[in-house]
């Protein structure tokens, strides 16, 4: 009995073995997860190869299904002191890029019924104009106020558009304005007077300072403990990395331009870190911020003088191969997040280096996408000296116009020319009267600059076609121009004197003074700025060199006559900067 039992209970185990036999799970599989997130690792340490102990730095994450997949920082929080980037360091959003903050505030606001984005403007500031009447609130989001820009109207009675108005001059600049630059409404102008002004209008609204509303609402709600809107960049904060910007010989310097003001300006600090908890937010469609964006978009126009869905409030639509993919920048192509909501895919890229890094994001997001991504084409220049044929470089001297669409600026054409001479055996680059550099040949058509990477590729299709140049900039643009001839008008020293004397404007109660030097040339005379020569141009114009901010651009001169023939007024023209008015004082 005890033998059968026995035996029963050994065939009752050899039954149990081999049904665990059967059930058993197949032996474990090589975790292709990981081992594809190790590979996408090791295509961001590619993308990202060139920062290092050297050179400013950057951080990216890569979220899927809100999980971090890939996740690194590369360079220096701080050259000065060896402080190397990390995600939990603080970076200066730019201006473009901080608006998806403050139009977040003005959505916010109309939910708790602090104000509604149909407001007129007026009703917060009465001494505005009284063109201003039909303003709202919603054509500040959308660049439709008519409002002149701040910061590019400066520039003609500060040496520098980086500097700032307080609030009372930024008031009165605006109650000051005696037209229009746009149709109200209907117009599209890129001001950033909209934005100053929205902000004075958010603080009504709310009671409050905006920084302290923008932490009590937003920030302390998501859990973005770094992150704030501050009015003093000079204030010390901890793990904050100031922003560089490439010099010459592709060495750094501190980017120390962009001011903040009591006018209006904002200045947003945030981190990488941080920035995922922003990023989760807006991909939540259930979350008070995507409420808010969607109410931001309901009467939102997209920019209207450029291509594609790019929103004034700081997110654009951008194809990724086949993927839409929405993406966190503003005009300064500055990308801090990108979402593919087909993937549920999530990109940050933040950086202390200012500089255009659109390209970098779309490697990044291509790598995590499994696409091809394309070699940028000017690495694929020689940097190597040749000799060229002086004969030869006579064919490329001459005047140079840009081939320059309509930028996100307005309607107005940028007009703008780059002059190249062939002197003493070398091809020079006048970029401005102050700014002339000899090119470096490293192919027979291809020429290079000696201080930033930037290169320059001519061609010719045949002997009677015009001479094109295209250049290829350290900041991955690409700039197509086509060789003019203009005939610059060779005036007499009586016909220059008709245009000397006295002008004001009336907008700024400022002066100009045009006077005529010992070479014959008109000069503008600020007290405020060094003096500056006006050249005449074809059609009647005359071009003068202004700062706008980190380069220099052109503006246009126009003089209107009375019926005698004297001078009676001139206005100045940019793409930001709508025909200002000077009278000629009598």
């Amino acid at each position: 009995m005890l033998q059968k039992t026995s035996l029963l209970l050994l065939l009752l185990l050899i039954m149990i073995k081999a049904e665990a036999q059967k059930t058993k799970s197949p032996p474990a599989k090589a975790n292709t997860a990981s081992a594809s997130n190790h590979q996408l690792q090791k295509k961001l340490d590619s993308i990202f190869s060139s920062y290092n102990k050297s050179t400013p730095g950057v951080a990216v994450t890569i979220l899927q299904n809100g999980k971090v997949i890939a996740k690194n920082a590369y360079g220096m929080a701080s050259l000065e002191f060896s402080v190397p980037f990390t995600h939990n360091t603080l970076v200066r959003l730019p201006y473009s890029e901080g608006r998806e903050f403050i139009s977040i505030a003005a959505a916010l606001m109309e939910k708790d019924g602090m104000l509604h984005l149909n407001d007129n403007v007026k009703n917060y500031f009465p001494k505005l104009p009284a063109w201003s009447d039909v303003v709202t609130i919603q054509d500040l989001l959308n660049h439709s106020s008519g409002f002149a820009d701040e910061w590019a109207t400066l520039a003609l009675t500060q040496a520098s558009m980086a500097n700032r108005l307080d609030k009372s001059q930024f008031l009165q600049f605006l109650y000051n304005q005696p037209e229009p630059s746009v149709e109200p409404q209907k117009g599209y102008m890129y001001s950033n007077s909209d934005f100053g002004l929205l902000r004075l209008i958010l603080e009504k609204a709310a009671g409050e300072d905006l920084a302290a509303y923008m932490k009590r609402k937003v920030f302390d709600s998501l859990k973005m403990i770094d992150t704030r809107i501050h009015n003093d960049k000079e204030a010390v904060i901890a793990n904050r990395a100031f922003t560089y910007n490439i010099d010459v010989g592709n060495s750094y310097k501190l980017w120390l331009q962009d001011k903040t003001s009591p006018g209006g300006n904002y200045f947003v600090l945030t981190s990488a870190n941080d920035l995922e908890k922003w990023a989760a937010a807006h991909a939540d469609s259930k979350s008070f911020i995507s409420a808010a964006v969607n109410r931001l978009k309901q009467n939102a126009r997209p920019i209207p003088v450029i291509p594609g869905t790019n929103y004034v409030f700081g997110q654009k639509h951008r194809k990724i191969g086949s993927y839409d993919a929405i993406v966190h920048m503003g005009v300064s192509e500055l990308p801090y997040i990108a979402y593919i909501p087909e993937q549920n895919l999530t990109v940050i890229l933040l950086s202390n280096l200012f500089l255009s890094r659109w390209n970098s994001m779309e490697k990044v997001l291509s790598s995590a996408l499994g696409l091809e991504t394309q070699v940028a084409v000017k690495s694929n220049f020689s940097q190597q000296p040749i000799e060229v044929d002086p004969e030869e470089l006579k064919k490329f001297a001459g005047t140079y116009k840009w081939k320059v669409p309509l930028t996100y600026q307005s309607y107005v054409e940028r007009k703008r020319f780059t002059e190249f001479v062939s002197e003493n055996r070398v091809l020079k680059v006048l970029y401005s009267s102050e700014d002339t550099l000899d090119l470096v040949p490293v192919a027979k058509n291809t020429f290079r600059d000696p201080e930033y990477p930037d290169v320059f590729v001519f061609a010719q299709k045949h002997a009677d076609s015009a001479m094109k140049v295209v250049m290829y900039t350290y900041d991955g643009d690409t700039i197509r121009m086509e060789k003019v001839l203009v005939t610059k008008p060779n005036l007499a020293r009586e016909q220059l004197q008709k245009f000397t004397g006295n002008y004001y404007s009336r907008h700024l109660d400022f002066y100009w003074t045009l006077v005529l030097n010992e070479n014959n040339q008109l000069v503008v005379k600020r007290p405020t700025i060094a003096d500056k020569r006006i050249e005449p141009t074809a059609d009647g114009e005359f071009r003068l060199m202004m700062d706008y901010g980190p380069y220099e651009s052109e503006s246009w001169i126009r003089f209107y006559f009375t019926d005698n023939g004297s001078v009676s007024y001139f206005t100045i023209s940019h793409p930001r900067l709508m025909g200002h008015r000077f009278d000629k004082v009598q």
